[in-house]
């Protein structure tokens, strides 16, 4: 039976699609920064970094300028965006190295090169155009012009990396599996080798042809390295 009761207008209940509404806010705006730094990885390495405006990263990207400000308030910004996750993730896998090591899990100066090695070229294959693309910038002090809090951000995990190594280098000789050598010029010459060989075979091969003259050349210079640096 109808009644006057039940005619009466009843609120419908919406807060069940508050989760869903933010839940498809949240994908939106994921979205829409991967776009940006999408559009940012190929317009940079075109333009270069001083080169490079928000207006072209905008126009790849098919958004406009102040869209791009809603994400990121500016192109270092948008720089430490791209490449902080890959040095951070270098730095803590060379931290886990050290743990490992001085947990006692090692049991030669051989294996200990071969993972570090082994971190390093894991870190490039994973994305070698961001891999590049960084490495070009700290040859020409880009990150050193940048705005503090972005240098900030960029030096913060350089220095753990560093560190890292150093460490790594350290309890090697003091386990007598490394010979003793100058700590620090080690972690500098095993960062540069690396770094270097990458910078030159990509120049020599280019982005398509480096993968298959890289690794020889690597595993050639880790070799090089165990016979200077591990004891017999």
């Amino acid at each position: 039976m109808i009644t006057s009761e039940s005619l009466k207008f009843k609120p419908v209940k919406t807060m069940h699609r508050k989760p869903f509404i933010e839940k498809r806010i949240r994908r939106e705006k994921e979205r829409r920064t991967d776009e940006i730094l999408q559009a940012a990885r190929k317009v940079i390495p075109e333009k270069n970094f001083a080169g490079a405006t928000m207006d072209d990263i905008a126009a790849e990207a098919g958004i406009t300028k102040p869209t791009i400000y809603q994400y990121f308030s500016t192109k270092d910004e948008l720089f430490v965006s791209m490449v902080e996750p890959m040095i951070e993730s270098l730095a803590v896998k060379l931290e886990s190295i050290r743990t490992n090591l001085q947990g006692n899990s090692y049991s030669s100066g051989k294996n200990i090169i071969s993972d570090v090695f082994n971190v390093y070229y894991g870190t490039f294959e994973q994305d070698p155009d961001l891999f590049r693309l960084f490495n070009i910038f700290l040859q020409v002090g880009i990150v050193q012009k940048m705005n503090k809090e972005a240098a900030s951000t960029i030096k913060k995990w350089g220095k753990k990396c560093f560190d890292e190594g150093n460490h790594i280098v350290r309890t090697a000789v003091e386990q007598g599996f490394f010979r003793d050598v100058d700590i620090h010029h080690t972690t500098d010459f095993v960062w540069g080798s690396f770094w270097g060989i990458v910078q030159v075979e990509q120049n020599k091969w280019g982005r398509e042809g480096i993968s298959s003259f890289l690794k020889p050349v690597l595993q050639y210079a880790e070799n090089l390295l165990i016979t200077a640096l591990v004891k017999k």
